[in-house]
C-alpha cells in the first residue's frame, strides 16, 4: 500500500512542470512542503477537464459516490486502489472510466518489516525532482447539510525488484509519454489504461532508510527526510 507521501516542490515547479507555463493567477501560490502526507489531508492533484489540464487541491483518501457522509466513508480507508481490480470494484470503476487523475510527489514512504520490527524508507526517482504516481478521483456530495468535498485514492500495483526488499506493493508511477493518454477522460479504453498499471522499472528509483519521526503524521518537518544515521557513524562535526 502507500498510505504516506511528501511534497518538496513549489507552486511554480509545479506548474512548469505540468501545465508547461508559470501562470499570472494560480490557484496554489503559496503552496508549503508538505514533508508527511497521510490520509485526511489534501495534496495538488493534477486533472484534465474541458480539454484542458489543471491543478487542484483535493483530499487524500475517496469519498465514494455512495457514502452517506465523509465519517462512514472513513471506515472503509479508500486511500489505495488495486490497479489489477480497480475496473470491477463499486467504489472505483466509475472514477476510473471518467475521472483519472496524477498526483505529484516528490516520494513515497514505506515500512519494511524485519521481524517485529517496522524500518520505514523514502523512495524517489533518480533523475526528476517530481513523480507522476496514477490515480483516481471523486466529487462527492451529500445532501444534508450542502457539503461538497473532491478526493482522491492513489492506484497501486506489485512492488518492483527494488521495492520488494521493502514490500510488496508500491504506487503506480507514469511514464511522461503515457500521462496525457491517462488524463484523457474521453479514452475509455480498458485494457490500453490497465496496461499503464505495472511497476515502473527498479532503475527509475533510489530509496534510503530515515527514523521513526515519520511515523507520526504530527511531525511534518524537513528532519523527517533526514537518511538514518547509522550506529557507529561519524558526524561532520565528529570528524
Amino acid at each position: 500500500m502507500c498510505g504516506r507521501a511528501y511534497s518538496t516542490y513549489t507552486d511554480e515547479e509545479l506548474e512548469l512542470r505540468y501545465l508547461n507555463e508559470k501562470r499570472k493567477h494560480r490557484p496554489l501560490a503559496g503552496l508549503k512542503p508538505n514533508y508527511n502526507l497521510a490520509p485526511t489531508q489534501v495534496a495538488p492533484v493534477v486533472l484534465m477537464h474541458n480539454h484542458q489540464t489543471r491543478i487542484e487541491l483535493m483530499r487524500f483518501g475517496l469519498i465514494p459516490f455512495w457514502a452517506k457522509d465523509i465519517k462512514s466513508a472513513n471506515k472503509y480507508s479508500l486511500i489505495n486502489a488495486k490497479g489489477e481490480e480497480i475496473d470491477q470494484k463499486r467504489s472505483y470503476k466509475d472514477a476510473f472510466q471518467h475521472r483519472r487523475c496524477i498526483i505529484p510527489l516528490s516520494g513515497f514512504y514505506e515500512w519494511q518489516r524485519i521481524n517485529d520490527t517496522k524500518h520505514p524508507f523514502a523512495i524517489h526517482l533518480r533523475s526528476e525532482p517530481i513523480m507522476s504516481i496514477a490515480g483516481v478521483w471523486e466529487h462527492w456530495r451529500s445532501q444534508q447539510p450542502d457539503q461538497e468535498v473532491k478526493s482522491f485514492s492513489i492506484i497501486t500495483t506489485s512492488a518492483n525488484s527494488m521495492m520488494q526488499m521493502i514490500h510488496d506493493r508500491m504506487p503506480v508511477l507514469l511514464d511522461r509519454k503515457d500521462e496525457s493518454s491517462w488524463l484523457d477522460p474521453e479514452n475509455h479504453n480498458v485494457e490500453g489504461l490497465k496496461s499503464l498499471l505495472k511497476p515502473c522499472p527498479s532503475e527509475w528509483l533510489e530509496a534510503y532508510e530515515i527514523s521513526t519521526l515519520v511515523n507520526s503524521p504530527r511531525n511534518n518537518v524537513k528532519e523527517v527526510l533526514e537518511p538514518l544515521k547509522q550506529p557507529g557513524a561519524k558526524s561532520e562535526k565528529d570528524q
